[in-house]
């Protein structure tokens, strides 16, 4: 399937109409670090239209308009109830930045303004739902970490994309997010990234490996130059987080757990439920997406501290699957059964498609043209549902080269 670039410019025009002409438009041939794969079976073009009906596909879905709002004011359906989350919207805003979408990210940045988490002001309340017209938090008016750091990730996005001279100042809400982030969400003892703001009050330090998103940590660091050094100590602990359970148990498959806590100077899996589910300490809906955010410091930058587990996690996956995507299973364990035994018996979007990033850092472009296959309609249709629709679309960015990290 080839589009002609017609086709592209009529989406940057049908997204941008009436705002600032984007710096980045949507696609971008990024030169990822050499020895990087990418698919070999596809055309670049036939990569960016598959982008394309996913994002159509994405939007016609999952985004909805609030009415009666001005400014207008557009949320991300997650379930079947008329609910959303931080994560959503954080997934919504990058997602917009790289399409280059000003309206629909204007009008996600107003939702996320209207909905603050009651102790990080700068943050954002982590779930809310349609009552009687209007969006209202329930479940505690808190923070969830991962939404407000892809929400801060998606300004930096928006400022390099349309600059901070119109009406919405991206550089300073994203300072003003990233402060709260780094006074609320970050363990200042040892740097390590807390659940939420919420999560500042634990006596005992947890961490989830969701949260460990290491571009995001790069493109902070490198935009808040005033706290670039405190960023970096978070990096830094991420890295030794993961090489901790590289080399204490997950030195055959690279598999991170869902949730660690602080034993002695090092984060652990936790064992059995400590906030979700009785997998807290396995590798199930958090972690499945590490195959996809660890990968990024080495692809984007060069930078090798977390290339050795996944490097060791692709020839795993790809071996123990028999190099077939539809055996990758949702969930496998960590630390409460044998690593890297499955305990899922069905197949999901959301572990199947961050494993294409994975297999970028291998040596075998078969099981990334198969992934590529796989999560672009052999094994898994349009739709799927918000969580893993949002995720195979993030990931079709990086695999097709359009992920390119914000710089000065």
């Amino acid at each position: 399937m080839n589009l002609p670039i017609t086709t592209f410019l009529g989406l940057a025009a049908s997204v941008g109409i009436g705002t600032a002409a984007p710096q980045r438009p949507f696609p971008q041939h990024v030169t990822y670090t050499p020895g990087i794969l990418k698919p070999t079976h596809v055309s670049q073009p036939e990569m960016d239209a598959a982008v394309v009906a996913h994002y159509d596909a994405w939007k016609a879905n999952y985004v909805k308009t609030l009415p009666n709002t001005e400014p207008l004011q557009k949320w991300i359906k997650f379930d079947k109830s008329e609910s959303t989350v931080s994560e959503a919207m954080g997934y919504g805003m990058v997602i917009a930045a790289y399409m280059a979408d000003h309206a629909g990210f204007d009008a996600m940045l107003h939702y996320v303004k209207a909905h603050p988490s009651r102790i990080g002001k700068n943050l954002t309340a982590w779930k809310q739902s349609l009552k009687d017209g209007s969006m209202q938090n329930v479940s505690g008016p808190d923070s969830a970490t991962d939404g407000d750091m892809d929400i801060a990730y998606a300004l930096i996005l928006a400022d390099r994309q349309w600059g901070s001279s119109g009406p919405i100042h991206y550089q300073n809400e994203a300072l003003r997010v990233l402060t709260d982030l780094l006074t609320y969400c970050v363990n200042p003892t040892d740097s390590s990234i807390l659940p939420g703001d919420w999560a500042s009050q634990d006596a005992t330090p947890h961490s989830r490996a969701s949260d460990y998103m290491v571009d995001h940590l790069l493109a902070y660091a490198d935009f808040d130059t005033t706290h670039a050094a405190d960023w970096m100590k978070v990096y830094n602990r991420i890295t030794t987080t993961v090489n901790h359970q590289f080399a204490n148990g997950s030195g055959e498959t690279g598999l991170m757990a869902d949730f660690y806590v602080k034993s002695g100077s090092d984060y652990i899996p936790v064992t059995h439920k400590y906030l979700e589910t009785p997998h807290d300490g396995d590798c199930f809906y958090n972690a499945c997406r590490i195959p996809w955010r660890l990968p990024m410091a080495y692809i984007l930058t060069g930078k090798k501290d977390l290339k050795d587990p996944q490097v060791k996690m692709a020839n795993w996956i790809s071996r123990t699957t028999d190099k077939q995507p539809r055996n990758i299973k949702a969930g496998y364990w960590v630390t409460n059964g044998p690593n890297g035994n499955t305990f899922g018996n069905y197949n999901d979007l959301a572990f199947t498609a961050p494993f294409a990033v994975n297999a970028m850092l291998g040596n075998d472009p078969q099981w990334l043209n198969r992934l590529w296959t796989s999560i672009t309609g052999s094994d898994f249709g349009l739709t799927q549902g918000y969580y893993a629709d949002a995720i195979r679309l993030q990931v079709l960015l990086v695999v097709s080269g359009n992920w390119w990290l914000p710089a000065r």
